[in-house]
């Protein structure tokens, strides 16, 4: 008798499990574009405001320094009799081509030289001349958002550094505070076409007016051409309109006003050369008082006379002035 047939019942089956394994969709060429779209929308929305917000960062540094600027000279001129640092005080002698014989980190490199009189100490310049050019110009009080270099020599004796080595002076003072008395240095030409500024002021700060009112330092580089060169001068006794130093202040900016790195163009618009070099803040200008408060202002607050002139002086010439004044007007 022939074996029963095996059971095909299931129970006596093996069971045969199968595990199927999730589909993996790729994506599409139109899904991969949509994304990348909207990546590169959140780049162009986001990178805006992170370049503002990185301006914003670097003047606020700027601010910073010149606050520091304004307790360095407040402390000079406390130390100093009440004096200023400028041509006819702490660079007299420079002016009058006497060679200082003694090397010490406060004394001007030139007359218009006010950055080594209330810096070189706290900062620590060389005692050498020659090397404390570069001390000046690289000082940790460099603006952050000045990244320019001189372009050439304008004047003055070669002094073995060239000058396109150099970072373009970051601040400038007005000249407008420096008027001589009998036997001094006295202002140039245009400032004294366009402003009467007593002799009897000295360069005395309590002279200069309320303290709040008066720019001490701002941005800018002192000679600016229009085609944007920016000249370095080696004299020991310094051109007489601020040298690397001073400027005749953005009041007297005007497209006329050669070497201005404040200058409007005839209808009171900065110029591309002011807007790398005065107004770097995204066309705003910052600036210290002699009472140590530092601010921006931008195109048409810069320009007020009062800022960068003694408190008295006398308006001879509006035609230099940007902002409108009036022929025989006193400043406060």
């Amino acid at each position: 008798m022939s074996s029963p047939a095996p059971s095909h019942h299931p129970r006596n089956a093996k069971t045969c499990r199968v595990f199927l394994r999730p589909s993996r969709r790729a994506f599409t060429l139109i899904e991969l574009l949509v994304v990348i779209s909207i990546i590169a929308l959140l780049i162009g929305i986001l990178l805006p405001a992170l370049g503002a917000a990185r301006r914003a960062a670097q003047s606020a540094v700027c601010l910073g320094h010149q606050r520091g600027l304004g307790q360095a000279v407040a402390a000079y001129v406390t130390d100093e009799r009440n004096f200023l640092p400028g041509p006819n005080t702490s660079g007299s002698f420079l002016w009058k081509n006497n060679a200082y014989q003694a090397r010490r980190p406060n004394e001007p490199v030139q007359s218009w030289d006010w950055i080594s009189p209330t810096l070189g100490n706290a900062i620590g310049f060389s005692e050498d001349p020659i090397t404390r050019y570069r001390d000046i110009f690289e000082t940790e009080f460099k603006c952050p958002a000045n990244d320019l270099f001189y372009d050439a020599q304008f004047i003055g004796p070669p002094i073995g550094i060239n000058p396109t080595s150099l970072p373009v002076s970051s601040y400038t003072s007005s000249i407008g505070f420096h008027n001589g008395q009998p036997g001094q240095y006295h202002l140039p030409w245009p400032v004294t076409a366009a402003m009467d500024i007593s002799e009897d002021l000295g360069s005395k700060m309590d002279a200069m007016g309320p303290p709040s009112s008066k720019m001490w330092a701002m941005d800018g580089s002192r000679y600016v051409t229009t085609q944007g060169i920016i000249n370095f001068d080696t004299e020991t006794r310094g051109n007489p309109h601020g040298a690397n130093f001073m400027t005749r202040s953005p009041a007297v900016a005007t497209m006329a006003s050669s070497g201005s790195p404040h200058r409007v163009d005839n209808k009171g618009e900065l110029v591309e050369a002011s807007l790398r070099t005065g107004f770097r803040h995204t066309g705003k200008m910052n600036g210290v008082f002699l009472d140590g408060h530092a601010n921006s202002f931008d195109n048409d607050a810069a320009r007020n006379p009062e800022f960068y002139f003694p408190t008295g002086s006398k308006i001879l010439a509006p035609r230099f002035f940007v902002a409108p004044v009036r022929r025989g007007d006193f400043l406060r």
